[in-house]
């Protein structure tokens, strides 16, 4: 495996980094992710893409995407974000985002909200929590962009109405919980 050294220097890294910045306009995929060394390695090179996002091993990746739902998203079949989307314990918990990577030359192209979009529909019958970095505008944008395009209600929670680890977070880290209540169905 290549886990000794960057992901910047494993073989496919630097051609996969010049499609991207050479993409057309085109339509955003959404899929599944699989639990394959192909998807890991794509998280991999994704977050290492991504200057806030910890880079993990293939192996750690694949790992996640067999215990989490993790979409990733493509633009002319080559991968461009993820999503790492955990479902709460019991059915009334939420459904937790603990992660939305998109890579930097094709933001602001639709990818995130893809992104949550899909991860919203998931489990529609849940409320969705997720965490920002109090600095992160363009995150707590996005966050509201997805309360509006679903009818949600979005607003800041308590840090200790959730476990970091469920928001995607370590303790310690300056992160604000929020949570989008979902309109009530009625009977």
């Amino acid at each position: 495996m290549f886990n000794s050294y960057s992901p910047y220097h494993e073989p496919g890294f630097a051609t996969w980094n010049q499609g991207i910045e050479a993409l057309p306009p085109s339509k955003v995929l959404i899929r599944e992710a699989e639990r394959t060394e192909r998807d890991g390695r794509w998280m991999r090179w994704m977050q290492a893409s991504c200057e806030s996002t910890n880079i993990h091993s293939v192996e750690d990746n694949v790992s996640r995407i067999g215990q989490q739902f993790v979409l990733l998203a493509e633009i002319a079949d080559r991968p461009v974000g993820f999503c790492c989307v955990l479902a709460g314990r019991t059915n009334s918990d939420p459904l937790f985002i603990q992660l939305v990577t998109v890579v930097p030359f094709v933001r602001r192209r639709g990818v995130g909200i893809a992104l949550l979009s899909a991860a919203a529909e998931w489990q529609p019958q849940r409320n969705i929590a997720m965490a920002t970095l109090d600095e992160n505008v363009a995150a707590q944008r996005l966050n509201e962009r997805l309360a509006q395009s679903i009818g949600g209600n979005i607003q800041r929670v308590p840090a200790s109405r959730f476990r970091p680890s469920d928001l995607g977070y370590s303790p310690g880290e300056r992160h604000s919980p929020w949570m989008i209540n979902r309109p009530q169905e009625a009977d």
